[in-house]
C-alpha cells in the first residue's frame, strides 16, 4: 500500500533556471519511474548554507510531496546518489493526522480572517 512521503531536494547553486526546470523534471520522473505519483512541487528558492560544501555555497531548495510503495524508499536513494544534478535529498514520512490537523487550523483562520474584514467593512460603510 503506497504511503505519503515529502522529499526534500536540493540542487547546486550553480544551477540556472532553465536547466534547473529539468532537473526537477527528471528528479520527478525518476521517482514516477519506480512508481510513485508525484502529489505536488513547490520550489523553496535559492538560500546560503550555513559553510561550503562540496564547492557549493548555496543550493536551490525544492520541496516534493508524492505517493510511493516504502520499499521503493532506498531505490530513490540510490537514484538520487548517481545524479549529479542533486546535491542532497531528504526523504520524510508525512503525518496524516498532523495534514488534517493543519488543514481545520488553517480554514478556522480563514473564517476568523473572513469575518474580520466583514466586520471592517461594515465599520466603513457606517462611518460614511
Amino acid at each position: 500500500m503506497p504511503r505519503n512521503y515529502e522529499a526534500l531536494l536540493i540542487f547546486a547553486g550553480n544551477v540556472n533556471e532553465d536547466s534547473l526546470d529539468k532537473a526537477i523534471e527528471r528528479a520527478n520522473g525518476d521517482i514516477e519511474k519506480l512508481g510513485g505519483k508525484i502529489e505536488s512541487v513547490e520550489n523553496l528558492g535559492r538560500k546560503q548554507f550555513a559553510r561550503v560544501m562540496g564547492k557549493c555555497e548555496s543550493g536551490v531548495y525544492v520541496k516534493t510531496r508524492f505517493a510511493i510503495e516504502p520499499e521503493q524508499i532506498s531505490a530513490i536513494h540510490a537514484r538520487f546518489a548517481l545524479n549529479d544534478e542533486c546535491f542532497r535529498i531528504q526523504i520524510i514520512l508525512r503525518n496524516e493526522r498532523i495534514e488534517a490537523a493543519k488543514k481545520i487550523d488553517d480554514a478556522r483562520r480563514a473564517a476568523y480572517k473572513a469575518k474580520v474584514a466583514e466586520a471592517a467593512a461594515a465599520e466603513t460603510t457606517e462611518e460614511a
